[in-house]
């Protein structure tokens, strides 16, 4: 299950998230919650059918790629960056024995060819993208669970 592959900038990531798999689900499938729990989103703006322009913080400044929702179900959300950046990202929410749920985000982040040379972005991609990762299932995880509190 090695990630290797250079300037792949692909992570999974896992977390525990005492709250029901269907409030975590519906949230973060409707991807203008993206900003409260995705850091380095800045804003987003919805485009049409399942199509957003999101405004990131990247390793070379700010980038506003388009992104696709692909999937939303109960058990899955995922979504494709369709402009300037290549991959997208999954969330996989499995239901556990206490209510709560086991959340993995999976995210893969790399510059389309021609926006820097190679070297600048094997810097930064994979590590950018795995603490970004992190920060953000521990964000999603904290209103998640403060939601269920409230």
């Amino acid at each position: 299950m090695g990630m290797s592959g250079g300037d792949k900038g692909a992570v999974t990531i896992e977390e525990r998230i005492a709250a029901p798999p269907e409030l975590v689900a519906a949230f973060v499938g409707d991807f203008r919650n993206a900003e409260q729990w995705m850091v380095g989103v800045e804003g987003i703006e919805p485009l049409g059918e399942d199509t957003y322009k999101l405004e990131i913080e990247s390793p070379i400044g700010r980038i506003r790629p388009e992104v696709k929702v692909l999937e939303h179900s109960i058990t899955t959300v995922r979504w494709a960056y369709v402009s300037t950046v290549e991959g997208g990202g999954r969330v996989d929410i499995f239901p556990d024995a206490n209510g709560g749920c086991r959340v993995s985000y999976e995210g893969e982040f790399h510059l389309k060819r021609g926006f820097l040379d190679r070297a600048a972005r094997l810097v930064g991609a994979e590590r950018f993208a795995r603490t970004n990762g992190e920060r953000s299932l521990s964000r999603l995880k904290h209103l998640m669970e403060a939601r269920r509190l409230g």
